[in-house]
C-alpha cells in the first residue's frame, strides 16, 4: 500500500446504497377503464448498466424465457469520480475521536482530513410507455430541490456520521418508437446524479500522556522555595540532586 497500512472504511459502498435505497420503494398504478386504480406494480431496482437490459430485451422482447428482466426497471451504475477542489480542507487538520478507556491506558483514535471526491451516477427509468415513465419521474424529481441530503455512518471508528448532498444535474429522454416491427419498444429516462463525498485515510490510535517529568535545575545550584501556611510563612533551602 502506498501509506504502508491495509484499511478499508466502505465508505463508497455505503454511499452507493443509500444513494439506491432512494429509489427503492417506487411504485406505480395502473386504472381500469371506471378510472379507479387496478393494480399497484413495484418497480425493480438494480445497479447495472442500461445497455445490459437493453441488449437482454432486444433479444428476447416477448420475455419468452421466464427470467426477471421486465418492463418497468430502474437501475443505476458509477459513471466516474472526480476531485473536489472546492471542498479541499488543510490535509493536516486531524479528525479525533473521544478517548476510549483501555484499562489505565487510555487511546484517543484520530484520522488526517478526508479528500473530498464527486462521485458521479446515472439513474436508468425503463418502461414500456410514456405513463409509466412519467409516473417514475414525477416521483423522483420533486425530491430533489436539486439536492437531497443522505447521512452514512462514514468512520464507525471515529462516530463520525457524514451529510451527504445528492445533487440532479440532468434528466434526458428516449423513445424508441421507430424501427421495425418486430423490434419492442421501451421509453428510456437518464438522470444524472452527482454525490459529494468525503474520502478518509487510516485511523491510528495514539496513547494519552497523563504524565509527563521535566529536569529544569542546574547541578548544584541552590534553590528557595517560600511559601505561606496556616502556621505561617515558610521557607525551604534545597541543593539539587539530579
Amino acid at each position: 500500500m502506498l501509506n504502508g497500512q491495509t484499511y478499508y472504511h466502505g465508505a463508497i459502498r455505503k454511499t452507493i446504497v443509500a444513494f439506491g435505497r432512494l429509489f427503492a420503494d417506487i411504485k406505480i398504478a395502473r386504472q381500469g377503464s371506471d378510472g379507479e386504480v387496478a393494480q399497484t406494480i413495484s418497480v425493480p431496482l438494480a445497479y447495472a448498466p442500461k445497455e445490459k437490459w437493453l441488449v437482454r430485451i432486444d433479444s428476447d422482447p416477448n420475455l419468452d424465457n421466464h427470467t426477471y428482466t421486465t418492463l418497468p426497471r430502474l437501475s443505476f451504475e458509477i459513471t466516474g469520480y472526480q476531485y473536489d477542489a472546492a471542498r479541499k480542507v488543510n490535509k493536516m487538520n486531524k479528525v479525533v475521536c473521544n478517548e476510549e478507556s483501555a484499562g489505565d491506558n487510555p487511546i484517543r483514535k484520530s484520522a488526517f482530513a478526508p479528500v473530498p471526491y464527486n462521485i458521479n451516477i446515472n439513474l436508468y427509468v425503463l418502461t414500456k410507455t410514456q405513463e409509466d415513465a412519467m409516473q417514475i419521474v414525477e416521483q423522483i424529481l420533486p425530491v430533489f430541490n436539486p439536492d437531497y441530503t443522505l447521512s452514512i455512518n462514514a468512520v464507525p471508528e471515529l462516530n463520525i456520521v457524514q451529510d451527504i448532498p445528492v445533487i440532479l444535474n440532468s434528466v434526458t429522454a428516449e423513445d424508441t418508437y421507430d424501427g421495425m416491427f418486430e423490434q419492442r419498444r421501451f421509453v428510456t429516462h437518464t438522470l444524472s446524479f452527482t454525490i459529494k463525498t468525503n474520502i478518509f485515510g487510516p485511523v491510528t490510535d495514539q496513547g494519552v500522556i497523563l504524565r509527563s517529568m521535566a529536569n529544569v535545575s542546574i547541578p548544584g545550584q541552590k534553590y528557595t522555595a517560600q511559601g505561606t501556611t496556616p502556621a505561617g510563612p515558610v521557607t525551604e533551602n534545597w541543593e539539587a540532586q539530579f
